[in-house]
């Protein structure tokens, strides 16, 4: 558990106007000492801790994340604690955000710790889509990410007006009116301004939090159902964005991302909740079959390929989220599922489509232990 000292100043009470001024003119009054920035983190990280306790019980309950993220975020954790499978090397984006959460000193880890934390709360339990959202550091990801949304609403058949796209963006941490909202959602109020206020603080006193916008701050994407804080919704992450440009999937980045996110929308509106590498793989394998889908966007053999490497890049070495190999495998059966039906125009209604997936999925879990084959046939 990460250190949670709360660093206290001292109250002074005068015991009378006389005395007081008597020792103002005696001595000179001593400035408090200004807090250090280590203080300043570790304040910062105890409100965010705070905050987390103070969320209501069901605030993120089946809220996905993408990946495990690289730093080790206050809050829901979903790394299973199986040890590593043998043999396994984890996906290339993991790999990638892996390496820049190294190069963090203790100190900085700590404070995109709690930022990256705080700013997961703002983007689920404060912003909505009622306001214009920008997608990508500098907007040049949203007319792509509002175009996949919109064609996705139209895709799949289950309730979908309701179901918000919204951008996860590290630079609305440098907002103290934004950062009140969120440690409103449940920090004891009289501590709010402060928590705000320390908050942008800390974000321009760190040098490698670049302002908000250090990629492991928003790297990454999630879906949250109805019943969460903030209730449905799709968060893209700046960082995220980032890092899958430098990886080379630009081309089919925010497509994939969002119809993956958009799956889990799917097995929530069919309140299909596995505890099991399936609840990955399962919108991966709907992902796929949207990209490659003729009334999705089409993509020929090549393209679609690319999603599968993609989906891999993202695969990890624990019985959670599934290996490269079963993510790839559970994407490019989605997409055979497209290109092979008899009539490419109809759409698989999105029951059957988890039927058939769960069905499947045991036969993609190499290496998976005999309980978790048995797992995955009981929901099939």
């Amino acid at each position: 558990m990460p250190d949670r000292t709360r660093f206290l100043g001292k109250t002074f009470v005068a015991a009378g106007a006389a005395a007081a001024l008597a020792l103002a003119t005696a001595i000179p009054a001593a400035a408090a000492a200004p807090a250090t920035v280590e203080q300043d983190v570790a304040q910062l990280y105890q409100d965010v801790i705070d905050l987390y306790d103070g969320l209501p019980a069901d605030a993120l309950r089946n809220v996905d994340r993408l990946i495990d993220s690289p730093v080790p975020r206050v809050g829901q954790r979903s790394r299973a604690a199986d040890g590593p499978i043998p043999g396994c090397t984890e996906g290339s984006l993991l790999t990638y955000a892996n390496k820049l959460a190294a190069q963090l000193t203790p100190l900085e880890g700590q404070a995109l710790d709690a930022l990256s934390g705080l700013s997961q709360l703002y983007v689920q339990g404060v912003t909505s889509d009622k306001a214009p959202q920008v997608f990508g550091t500098d907007g040049q990801y949203t007319g792509r990410a509002t175009a996949t949304i919109d064609k996705l609403r139209g895709f799949w058949d289950i309730e979908s007006w309701n179901i918000q796209l919204v951008a996860w963006k590290g630079t609305d941490l440098g907002s103290q009116a934004k950062m009140a909202q969120t440690f409103s959602l449940g920090l004891a109020p009289a501590k709010v301004k402060a928590a705000a206020a320390l908050a942008t603080k800390v974000l321009y006193e760190v040098p490698v939090l670049q302002g908000g916008r250090n990629p492991l701050i928003t790297l990454n994407a999630f879906s949250a159902p109805a019943g969460s804080l903030g209730g449905k919704r799709v968060a893209l992450g700046d960082g995220l964005l980032d890092t899958v440009n430098a990886l080379g999937f630009d081309d089919v980045s925010v497509e994939s991302v969002i119809g993956h996110e958009y799956g889990h929308q799917v097995d929530f509106a069919h309140e299909n909740y596995p505890r099991n590498e399936s609840s990955e793989m399962g919108p991966d394998a709907y992902g796929g079959y949207f990209v490659a889908h003729a009334k999705g966007f089409a993509w020929n053999a090549r393209t679609q390929q690319e999603v599968t490497y993609l989906d891999a890049s993202i695969g990890d070495c624990y019985h959670s989220h599934g290996t490269p190999d079963q993510r790839k495998a559970a994407g490019a059966w989605g997409e055979k599922q497209a290109t092979t039906q008899a009539n490419p125009n109809r759409v698989i209604p999105s029951a059957t489509m988890i039927d058939k997936f769960q069905k499947v999925y045991p036969k993609l879990m190499p290496p998976a232990t005999a309980p978790q084959a048995a797992v995955a046939a009981a929901h099939g």
